[in-house]
């Protein structure tokens, strides 16, 4: 049986299939992936959370290569009044990781305060090998849905830990309008 589509080239009945070919490549080839245009309130909740990001990674990058879990949690501490504006009216928290992902401190303090190990998650491994920022979705234990943003930390070309900010959807939506496909969608590398 003949392949018909290289039939056409090799006997020069085929002439149109290069050009559609070089087209196809030209238009696939010139397309890139750009996040979709945001709704006002994801627009000001990426904004709030990078600054909130930015700052955090200020202030921990000293105490986190150091590994000095008191002054860790002093820098969270320090930094809630900046958190604090990018959620007022939601419960949040701040975590910061070493690079394998176990807990060295967390603001505020919600739970039993014992050490935790994340570094099976996706969203931790992800954001330690991408050295990028990445979100993700969690479910709760009750089945409410938690959003995560997760910041490494480099000093050098090196993840050095990471710092993660969580926000109930629920409050995130009520704050901001924000739906999980939204979320889910934001590019907070740009």
């Amino acid at each position: 049986m003949r392949n018909l589509w290289w039939s056409g080239f090799s006997e020069g009945k085929g002439r149109l299939w290069p050009a559609l070919l070089l087209g196809a490549v030209i238009v696939l080839g010139g397309c890139q992936a750009r996040e979709a245009p945001l709704s006002p309130g994801a627009a000001t909740f990426k904004q709030e959370v990078k600054k909130c990001l930015d700052n955090l990674t200020a202030s921990l990058m000293a105490p986190v290569a150091k590994k000095d879990v008191p002054a860790i949690t002093a820098a969270l501490e320090k930094a809630e009044s900046p958190a604090v504006k990018l959620c007022r009216l939601c419960p949040f928290e701040i975590g910061v990781l070493n690079p394998s992902g176990e807990t060295l401190a967390v603001f505020p303090c919600k739970g039993d305060g014992k050490t935790k190990n994340f570094s099976s998650y996706d969203l931790i491994i992800k954001a330690a090998k991408s050295k990028k920022i990445q979100q993700q979705r969690f479910f709760l234990q009750d089945g409410s849905q938690l959003y995560m943003v997760c910041a490494p930390l480099i000093s050098q070309e090196t993840v050095i830990g990471l710092v993660a900010v969580a926000i109930s959807s629920k409050d995130a939506e009520q704050r901001w309008g924000l739906k999980e496909k939204e979320f889910l969608a934001l590019d907070f590398n740009t």
